[in-house]
């Protein structure tokens, strides 16, 4: 009795094991772990430098998750959204800025991952919302040279095009 006991008892222990390590893995692949006081932290818990490389890659990573979670009618509005938004970035601005800058993509890619963060329903989207919040913080100032740090103001047009929102699919 008392070895069944045991049995049972490292067997509970063992998949306890297994549980939070699966868990901690799947953490790990996220590119931003957590957040605080203005920095984003790894998995290792080491700070994470802001360069556009990693903000578009990790904006990649939360949209290609998101995205794959929404329902068909779900998706279908948002890849028009999508769709209507970067097609908007590669004309050429009425104010002059050239076509498809850089920045205003990485201001396309938050907005779109508060919208997802909207439709999608997530455990930790809170977390996720302080993650795109602190991104969204760093856009403020020029990322890309020649002016890196200077204030950033995105073109009227843009802000425009962001200020229309996605209908809510969750209400169909």
């Amino acid at each position: 009795m008392r070895n069944r006991y045991t049995s049972s008892a490292a067997s509970l222990l063992l998949g306890a094991v297994i549980a939070c390590s699966s868990a901690t893995i799947a953490e790990a692949q996220e590119p931003i772990a957590f957040i605080g006081h203005g920095v984003m932290f790894d998995a290792a818990g080491s700070s994470i430098e802001a360069t556009p490389a990693f903000i578009e890659s990790a904006q990649n990573f939360y949209i290609a998750k998101l995205s794959a979670q929404l329902q068909p009618a779900q998706k279908k509005s948002f890849d028009a959204h999508r769709a209507h938004q970067l097609d908007t970035l590669r004309r050429p601005s009425a104010e002059g800025s050239p076509a498809g800058d850089k920045q205003d993509a990485l201001v396309i890619n938050a907005s779109l991952i508060d919208w997802l963060i909207k439709e999608v329903p997530l455990s930790d989207s809170g977390d996720l919302q302080g993650k795109n919040n602190l991104i969204k913080a760093m856009l403020r100032y020029r990322l890309f040279p020649p002016e890196i740090g200077a204030p950033y103001a995105a073109p009227q047009e843009l802000l425009n095009l962001l200020k229309y929102q996605v209908p809510d699919t969750r209400k169909n």
